[in-house]
């Protein structure tokens, strides 16, 4: 069995195989928490990507863990992918362009890291800080929520969905 310290101090990228399934989110979050780097953790599917994910957090709260889904429809299908996998898609990929404050836990699936990106430049025009207190202006905010997949309505009932009404903006997250 290989010691967990030459895993530590190797330097260049490692590939582990073989871990039981069970052993994997302690393992997973146990790495990140002592790389210097981010871990990166590709699951065979989303189901065991969400699984790991939850199941690290059970084992390390302190660590910040990123998932990256993978869209729920094919290339060249005549459905765009759901707006919740393109939001998450993109919330990863801006995670990963902040500097880190904290380790990180990167999981993802294989269909995700095969699925094309957005370049670093497209995906901070696409992103901003919402919170209470920040101020932006209500026409760059209506670009920025169409840019994004939203949809303006009259009354909003759906997530992805914003109405603007004056100076009131109502928005579905």
């Amino acid at each position: 069995m290989i010691d967990l310290q030459r895993i530590l101090k190797a330097d260049r990228p490692l590939t582990l195989g073989g871990v039981a399934t069970g052993f994997l989110p302690w393992l997973m979050a146990d790495l990140a928490r002592a790389a210097k780097v981010r871990a990166v953790y590709v699951a065979p599917d989303e189901l065991a990507m969400r699984q790991l994910a939850d199941n690290a957090r059970y084992f390390a709260p302190e660590l910040e863990i990123l998932t990256l889904p993978s869209w729920d429809c094919l290339p060249y299908d005549r459905a765009s992918p759901a707006l919740r996998p393109s939001s998450d898609r993109l919330a990863a990929l801006h995670a990963l362009q902040q500097p880190k404050k904290e380790p990180q836990l990167l999981v993802t699936t294989i269909n995700a890291i095969t699925q094309r990106t957005l370049t670093p430049f497209r995906i901070r025009q696409l992103v901003a800080r919402l919170a209470p207190g920040v101020r932006i202006d209500r026409d760059k905010l209506a670009t920025l929520l169409q840019s994004n997949g939203y949809v303006r309505t009259d009354t909003v009932a759906d997530a992805g969905e914003y109405a603007i009404r004056g100076a009131l903006v109502d928005l579905f997250p």
